[in-house]
């Protein structure tokens, strides 16, 4: 028992010292274990290192703790290597597309290291198009196979609008050929319900593999022959199986977008429905077309359900554009809603008129679509993150884009993670990450798992190691024990314990759960369970590393002012906070001048703050360690007046002058006496005081100081040394009457010379004006002159009118 204590004390001053960066890697015991926990753990396996350190830790920490350099087992990084990265290209006659970027990598992977590729994807232009018409081809339908003939020329340009390079086919379907899907006794022509003829009923008939040839395809389409059933449910799964399963005979290529129009004016029949008829077998999936195209396991097996048919969709990589008229439309709206990102629903017009627009429509569905997918095992995980150019910010986990557009590039970044080991040993492998929809693109990814600890773990162990306390084997730097003992260095024997399991309970703690009783983990997940007893990682403690270690204040655990107790710090009485930093004390807030009361307490702060931790906190318009001083009035600092008659009594020990009371004005009960000195300059200071000094009657000084309080309240004076003068204010009062009442004269004195000048201007001035005024006549008054003047009107008025009468000169 001596021995396991004295290993615990050494373990635990040994974790108290590891670096920080290693805490993730401590407590491991084997290498795979450690190097598999964090990039940073290192392993060592050196049989000189000290038994009683951890031996995973950061790859520094086991240098300085004198590990050798060649027996440190690390965890490399191994840098992603692209082995093919052709640029992006569309679609020509001389080159394949390229819409996938890289196109190979290589990587080595370790457990739980993940690895980013930055993918990149373009949909090409002109890419290759197969497409599929699967038609209907029951008596309703007649209408619509003539308005597809007439529409040959019409779907050229419509796909090449979408593409310059397609191809089409053509097939047509009704119903299995038994009762009750058909009418007996009308097995030749099941038409003659309705006075006509047609062709006997089938379940498929693939007329015209893919081709580029559109008149092959329309004289296909003009000669195809209406058939008929009894219901209204059509066999349009058994067609659409065969054309998922027969990929020769349909002529699917690999390197092209395939689609199937399947148009309709019914529902379907789905798996189960053949049972009415006496078809008990599961369809087969299997391709069952002869050389002239027809399905021949029709009345063999039941049709396929919607889940074979998707699967089927998702291997082929095929779409599927149901164009049905608008008394079924809601029915293939629920198929559509099961698989959603491979099939879309077009209402399709009683002649199919419109047939075109839902072909284009359906295209630009399956193209602006994109989702990837890989063929990745169960122990690597593959992840997807894109912002389907710029849709999500930020980028979202998702491997399908619904906004993707024919030319735009969009990123994907492709995370690749081991899980887990593979059982079997496997070391190599290739993964595809591909189109869902196309065929031949993929990103192929080449692993090899890179397995941790291989360059120890090969070597030889020793067995009965004395390492290992003579009761395992020493192998990779780590002990193997024998049965019935356990430990780092199987120290621990089981002979005390009845199982492993009780020898690791002992460092479990009992937690009661729904009435239940049962233990949590191994020292709490927070430390090392040695021979039954924790080993606690760092900032843990207690019994089962349950409590968080306390915070620190001053460098001391709860600031040396309480007792930590599982996390939490127990502050003495006089301090309180998280880390008894806070005193409870008020002996800091109590201004030296206090002596008020209210309600038998002494006020602190003056009445102008609140008391907190032992330091004042003043209210907006006070300032100063006892909230003393006013920001709008310093005179009202009590303090100021409190010391100006130590201050006095200072200034005249200075100027050697008596102050017999020095001792009592400059002291005090608690602190002694103050200190006190002279500096040239206090104006720094935020508090200004004023001291007065008298002489005698007729001189008075006035003195600058300030006050400060110490951490230990101790008060220190600081006092500006500047010159007292003289002032006689009796002999500078009379002086300064006699030089105001000169002035006041002299000023009356100017007053009166400005007031005469300004009247002698003006009456100046008003003389001017005057004689500018004055008109001078040198004439006699009383002369008057001898001649009288005399005017005869009637003359004037005649001269005028024989002026007038003249007669003009002849011309």
């Amino acid at each position: 028992m001596t021995r396991k204590l004295f290993i615990i004390v050494i373990l635990v001053n040994l974790v108290l010292l590891i670096n920080a960066n290693s805490q993730y890697c401590v407590g491991h015991d084997t290498c795979e274990k450690c190097m598999d926990e964090d990039s940073t753990c290192a392993w060592c396996s050196d049989r000189q290192y000290d038994m009683r350190r951890s031996r995973c830790m950061s790859h520094s920490d086991l240098r300085e703790a004198n590990c050798r350099e060649e027996f440190i087992q690390t965890n490399k990084y191994h840098p992603i290597e692209i082995t093919k990265d052709d640029d992006l290209r569309d679609f020509n006659k001389e080159f394949d597309s390229v819409q996938i970027r890289p196109q190979s990598v290589k990587m080595k992977l370790r457990k739980s290291r993940q690895q980013i590729i930055r993918m990149n994807y373009k949909p090409a232009r002109n890419y290759p198009l197969d497409l599929y018409y699967l038609m209907d081809l029951t008596w309703s339908m007649r209408d619509d196979k003539q308005t597809l003939v007439r529409m040959g020329g019409s779907l050229t340009h419509s796909l090449k609008n979408l593409t310059e390079n397609f191809r089409l086919g053509f097939g047509s379907f009704a119903d299995k050929p038994i009762y009750p899907y058909i009418n007996p006794g009308s097995e030749e022509n099941p038409c003659n319900l309705v006075h006509d003829k047609c062709l006997p009923t089938y379940g498929f008939k693939h007329k015209l593999g893919l081709t580029d040839d559109i008149q092959q395809f329309v004289a296909k389409v003009n000669g195809s022959e209406i058939t008929g059933n009894l219901d209204n449910l059509e066999g349009g799964l058994d067609a659409l199986m065969q054309i998922l399963v027969c990929r020769q005979e349909i002529g699917w290529n690999d390197k092209t977008r395939k689609i199937v129009v399947f148009a309709s004016d019914g529902p379907m029949h789905y798996a189960g429905d053949g049972l009415i008829a006496g078809l008990v077998k599961k369809n087969d999936k299997t391709c069952h077309l002869n050389e002239n195209g027809d399905y021949m396991a029709s009345l063999d097996y039941d049709y396929p359900s919607l889940e074979e048919i998707y699967r089927e969709l998702l291997r082929a990589k095929i779409s599927v554009i149901f164009a049905v008229t608008s008394d079924v439309i809601f029915q293939y709206d629920q198929i559509h809603e099961l698989m959603e990102e491979i099939t879309s629903v077009g209402q399709l017009a009683v002649d199919s008129s419109n047939i075109l627009q839902l072909v284009e429509q359906g295209y630009a569905e399956a193209v602006k679509k994109t989702q990837f997918q890989d063929n990745s095992p169960d122990y690597i995980k593959l992840e997807y993150k894109t912002t389907c150019g710029g849709k999500y910010e930020p980028a979202q986990y998702t491997s399908k884009c619904d906004n993707v557009e024919i030319g735009n590039e969009y990123d994907f970044d492709v995370g690749v993670t081991l899980l887990n080991y593979p059982e079997d040993g496997t070391r190599n492998l290739k993964i595809k990450v591909e189109e869902a929809n196309i065929d031949s693109e993929a990103m192929e990814i080449e692993i090899e798992i890179d397995y941790p600890c291989e360059s120890c773990t090969v070597l030889p162990g020793e067995p009965a190691s004395a390492l290992c306390d003579r009761q395992g084997e020493w192998k990779c730097g780590a002990c193997i024990c024998n049965k019935g003992f356990v430990g780092r260095q199987c120290e621990c024997n089981l002979q005390e314990y009845s199982s492993t399991k009780e020898l690791d309970n002992q460092c479990r703690e009992l937690i009661k759960q729904d009435n239940n009783t049962i233990y949590g983990p191994m020292c709490t997940d927070r430390g090392e369970c040695l021979c039954g007893q924790c080993i606690c990682d760092l900032k843990y403690e207690g019994k089962y590393c349950e409590c968080d270690s306390c915070p620190y204040y001053n460098g001391l655990e709860c600031g040396g002012n309480g007792i930590c107790k599982c996390g939490k710090c127990e502050c003495l009485s006089e301090f309180s906070g998280d880390t008894c930093e806070c005193s409870t004390l008020q002996t800091n807030c109590i201004a030296p001048d206090n002596t008020k009361k209210e309600n038998d307490k002494v006020v602190v702060c003056s009445g102008h703050g609140e008391c907190n931790c032992n330091n004042c906190e003043c209210n907006e318009m006070h300032f100063g360690k006892f909230c003393e001083s006013n920001l709008e009035n310093q005179t009202m600092n009590s303090l100021c007046i409190f010391y100006e008659p130590c201050v006095q009594c200072v200034i005249n020990r200075k100027l050697e002058r008596e102050c017999s009371d020095y001792n009592e004005k400059c002291s005090s009960q608690t602190e002694g006496l103050y200190k006190s000195e002279f500096y040239d300059d206090i104006s720094d200071a935020p508090i200004q005081c004023i001291a007065r000094v008298r002489y005698d009657e007729d001189t008075v000084c006035e003195y600058k100081f300030t006050y400060e309080l110490d951490e230990k309240s101790e008060t220190n004076i600081r006092i500006a040394d500047t010159p007292c003068p003289a002032f006689n204010v009796a002999a500078y009062s009379i002086i300064g009457i006699i030089i105001a009442t000169f002035l006041i004269g002299l000023i009356i004195l100017l007053a009166v010379k400005c007031n005469m000048m300004l009247a002698d201007r003006r009456e100046f001035a008003k003389f001017e004006e005057e004689r500018k005024n004055w008109r001078i006549s040198h004439a006699s008054p009383i002369y008057k002159s001898p001649i009288t003047e005399f005017r005869n009107p009637q003359k004037g008025r005649e001269s005028q009118n024989a002026f007038e009468m003249q007669p003009s000169p002849s011309p």
